[in-house]
């Protein structure tokens, strides 16, 4: 066995390689190679249930070897395998029939980070009651740690809802471009639909802009905007920590 760090990276270098490298003969390699890949497999699976759910098990089970096959997991923590599977997904053939697959994937991902991201208190909204207009206007949001949130040109967030939460999901969602807010408030993860506009505010936020430049970016893009709503969405589902004053 390696006795020095060095040692170890060389140990664990030639071991991988030989895990890619097979050679005839080798039994226990081989039969190493298989339970990692068995693993990553699983881990996969655990990790993109939506896509498992809408593609059915074998398919997923055939999606999910060609993946690993050429994206094996670098780090034993298989909670968080799985990066770069919708860019996958969006290039298999399997996307011209299905083609929100990839953003439900997307989705998917987005929940494994929410899930997994730091603890942290969300924002308490009678903490605004002693703010004035000026001073709500100026201050910063810091968004939770598990605040997650994207957009897509399909209802993506409607399908994954209808797999995932039937009990919020729409019957029959519109065919037409929508986001998705992901947020932690009491220990799950839980899914919201956004429009643009809110959509357009996180990203301002996000990018370290104020409540009253976030608000009028969203404004002037897309005038039909509640503004007043959005932000009331953005605190009481919890996707804020803490206000920054200016």
């Amino acid at each position: 066995m390696p006795s020095t760090i060095s040692e170890l990276d060389s140990w664990q270098g030639a071991f991988v390689a030989a895990l890619d490298r097979p050679r005839p003969g080798r039994l226990a390699m081989k039969v190493y190679r298989n339970t990692t890949m068995k693993g990553a497999i699983d881990a996969l699976a655990d990790n993109y249930p939506t896509v498992a759910m809408i593609v059915g098990h074998s398919a997923f089970m055939a999606l999910a070897r060609g993946f690993v096959a050429r994206h094996p997991p670098e780090s034993p923590v298989l909670a968080r395998y799985g990066a770069g599977f919708d860019r996958w997904l969006q290039r298999h053939p399997i996307s011209t029939d299905l083609l929100y697959l990839a953003d439900v994937a997307r989705i998917d991902r987005l929940h494994t980070e929410s899930h997994l991201a730091a603890d942290a208190d969300c924002l308490d909204a009678a903490s605004l009651a002693a703010l004035s207009a000026d001073q709500w206007s100026r201050c910063r949001m810091r968004l939770h740690p598990a605040t997650r949130f994207d957009w897509f040109t399909l209802p993506a967030a409607d399908i994954w809802i209808a797999h995932r939460h039937p009990d919020l999901a729409e019957v029959a969602p519109e065919w037409q471009p929508q986001g998705i807010l992901l947020t932690r408030p009491a220990g799950g993860v839980e899914p919201v639909v956004i429009g643009a506009g809110l959509h357009r505010i996180l990203l301002a936020l996000k990018g370290g802009h104020s409540v009253g430049a976030a608000a009028l970016q969203a404004a002037e893009r897309f005038p039909d905007t509640c503004i007043t709503q959005a932000f009331q969405t953005l605190i009481t589902s919890g996707a804020v920590a803490a206000l920054v004053p200016e």
